[in-house]
């Protein structure tokens, strides 16, 4: 019951709005009466007859379908609609999802009639109007072109996984061992490509800068024999602050990306998998003993080329990575078999 007041008022309202067009010209008109349509959408989703039956009700999908009110008088073609002009009466239909609404106005007083459409289609077609070519439909889900997920800033936790040191004499000091909580990855991907099969799948590759620190927990530092092996050396007596090893790597990924859409298109989840390679183009070591620092830029025989396997899962702008390095740290029989991992968050552009 008093759904049914509310609506009353409302179109009582609405009347009073109506009687003030014929004393405003026709393109101020035209203003009012898409006023009163946006209105009527309104009110609809607070104020909707007792009588509709809920297999009537708008589903998940929201579908709007409108009819202007004011055309050019001097084309005999109508795109949106129609109005009638008889007898100095002004009538102009509006269609609103599974509603239709007549606004008559003649002699400065306007009558405003709200129908379902079931019980307008009649009427409707005999008028000629073609649903499918003259009524725009307005849908909330649009189709859009596949955008990947891989342009952005990655920050991750770096880990040496399965170390072996079998090369080496027994009672070698594991002089790699790492600290992850204080071992970190910043990638800058700054350029991405993205060819899709489908709104929704597609390839994604791109160029990035991969920066990585490796902070030993050892009182140890990495240096060469003259036989050109990495091999530990205990640091002086001191404060020990740091010990560590970064690399600087050039990236590109080869990713294949399933998209989910959620209640809006825009917005996403994303899947992603595929391979990552990477060029090295610099290393160096640092030690800090109190507050003395040493650097060292040289050769530390840090594979020059790498590839591994990379996948993220995430919404919209952000998400989860993880990568496994297949080639190995350093080249072959230069140092310790062990395998770089790295587990973090992405921030996507």
């Amino acid at each position: 019951m008093g759904k049914n007041v509310l609506q009353s008022n409302f179109l009582d309202w609405l009347s009073v709005i109506g009687s003030r067009l014929k004393i405003i010209n026709d393109y101020t008109m035209k203003t009012q009466i898409l006023l009163i349509i946006l209105l009527f959408v309104s009110a609809s989703l607070f104020a909707q007859p007792d009588s509709i039956s809920r297999e009537n009700e708008p589903t998940d999908e929201l579908v709007i379908e409108a009819v202007d009110s004011v055309y050019d008088q001097t084309s005999d073609e109508v795109p949106v609609g129609e109005t009638d002009t008889v007898n100095d009466r002004d009538t102009v239909h509006i269609r609103v999802g599974n509603h239709k609404v007549e606004i008559t106005s003649k002699d400065e007083k306007t009558h405003i009639d709200v129908e379902r459409i079931d019980d307008f289609n009649s009427r409707w077609e005999d008028r000629g109007w073609n649903d499918r070519d003259e009524i725009e439909t307005i849908h909330r889900h649009k189709n859009k072109k596949f955008d990947g997920h891989w342009a952005g800033i990655d920050f991750g936790a770096n880990l040496l996984w399965e170390t072996n040191y079998s090369n080496y004499p027994e009672g070698t000091p594991k002089f790699l061992e790492t600290s992850p909580e204080k071992s970190f990855e910043v990638n800058l991907n700054l350029l991405e490509y993205s060819f899709g099969f489908s709104s929704y799948i597609g390839l994604v590759t791109g160029l990035g800068l991969n920066f990585n620190d490796y902070k030993f927990k050892n009182r140890l530092a990495l240096t060469k024999d003259d036989a050109g092996i990495i091999q530990p050396v205990e640091l002086p007596e001191g404060d020990f602050r740091l010990s560590k090893l970064s690399t600087t790597f050039i990236t590109a990924p080869l990713l294949l990306e399933v998209q989910i859409p959620g209640q809006w298109d825009r917005d996403r989840m994303f899947i992603t998998a595929g391979v990552i390679g990477g060029v090295k183009i610099h290393e160096h070591t640092k030690t800090k003993i109190g507050e003395e620092k040493k650097r060292d830029n040289g050769d530390h025989g840090i594979a020059p080329l790498r590839w591994g396997y990379t996948a993220r899962i995430g919404f919209e702008n952000l998400g989860i990575f993880a990568t496994y390095y297949n080639t190995k740290l350093f080249e072959k029989g230069v140092g310790p078999e062990t395998t770089p991992v790295t587990v973090g968050l992405t921030f996507l552009f």
